[in-house]
């Protein structure tokens, strides 16, 4: 195992498909990530490449010759190589093998990256092409997380909160038959003012939410039983996938950011037609990332009528409780971080991607 630690953090990760196994709060002694328990699903933070979800019978067509891949690929399966490692990141590398190219026809490199800083641990896919043709691939992430967070509340009393509950018109690519989508997209009703409740039926299949261009920024798991959350940046991710479990009840939420998807239903197809499919021309190399920040605080920004500024840092449950405080036309004052504050003696308040202005007289 290998290992990364900060005052904060304790990071173990697998050389096994470079696999995180576990992010351990140090002075609370529990792990955000889950461990594994017996009757339920073993991984921890499985790495998708070259696909993403499941292929039309396992199968894939590439110059009308069929090729077998199992669901989301087989880097999870193989032994990644360490190349770098300092205190706080480590770089882990996969290349073509005879088994992979019997699989997926193509000489690859794929190197996996794990950063902590402070309290966030980011990954970065850099895909290299050593072949001599284009080369398609989908890769993702497959964070499981323990729900509840440090024993703290019910699997019910979860929820997401999406860009700070600012977006609020989601949709999602519908599973229809399942595993497979149908290549039709839904409005996703169950998410209210930017808040989407943990439901094992919803996720049971696998929820993949579109990303909107890039409008959808961060997703958080968060409860107003715990100041504990997690906080999935996206970056360039364009679908956030969520699941548990299905048919059991599993103490876990995947929260996941995928560049790709499942075949669409119907015959077995071609990689470079699938749907979400990254195409890099013979020699080049692409990155992507994505971020988990654990106990995630917003900035939260005063400014009074003598136009004055004080900062404050929120945590994500705290974040939501605030913002009804300050929206609430019945309530003069509003509480952040146990100190209470009159409305009136202010002009706005700012945070992350909202802000709202008082009555400056």
């Amino acid at each position: 195992m290998v290992v990364l630690e900060n005052e904060r953090l304790k990071v173990t990760i697998a050389k096994k498909g470079a696999e995180l196994q576990s992010v351990f709060h140090k002075a609370e002694q529990f792990d955000y990530i889950w461990q594994g328990a017996e009757g339920f699903w073993s991984k921890q933070s499985p790495n998708l490449f070259p696909i993403v979800g499941r292929l039309i019978d396992n199968k894939h067509i590439k110059d009308g010759q069929i090729y077998e891949m199992n669901q989301h690929g087989f880097a999870r399966d193989n032994d990644f190589e360490l190349v770098e490692q300092t205190a706080e990141s480590a770089s882990f590398v996969l290349v073509e093998n005879d088994e992979t190219l019997a699989r997926y026809p193509y000489a690859f490199q794929l190197k996996l990256t794990y950063t902590l800083k402070e309290n966030a641990v980011t990954v970065l896919f850099e895909v290299e092409n050593r072949s001599d043709e284009t080369m398609p691939y989908s890769l993702g992430g497959h964070p499981a997380f323990n729900v509840p967070l440090n024993g703290e509340g019910r699997f019910e009393d979860y929820e997401l909160h999406f860009n700070n509950n600012t977006l609020t018109d989601f949709e999602y690519h519908e599973m229809n038959p399942a595993p497979y989508v149908s290549g039709i997209k839904r409005p996703l009703t169950a998410v209210k003012e930017g808040k989407l409740k943990v439901d094992r039926e919803l996720f049971g299949a696998g929820l993949i939410i579109d990303g909107q261009d890039g409008a959808l920024q961060k997703a958080s798991l968060v409860s107003n039983q715990t100041e504990h959350s997690v906080t999935i940046f996206m970056n360039d991710f364009p679908y956030l996938c969520v699941w548990t479990e299905e048919g059991v009840e599993a103490p876990f939420l995947c929260v996941e950011p995928f560049h790709g998807m499942a075949d669409q239903h119907g015959e077995i197809g071609e990689l470079a037609n699938k749907r979400g499919i990254q195409l890099l021309e013979a020699g080049q190399k692409n990155g992507h990332s994505y971020q988990m920040v654990f106990d995630y605080q917003s900035e939260v920004q005063l400014t009074n009528k003598e136009g004055e500024s004080s900062l404050h840092h929120v945590s994500e449950a705290g974040l939501d409780h605030l913002r009804q405080q300050l929206i609430d036309q019945t309530q003069a004052e509003f509480e952040i971080n146990g100190t209470t504050y009159l409305k009136a003696d202010l002009t706005h308040v700012a945070m992350e991607n909202w802000t709202i202005s008082f009555d400056s007289k």
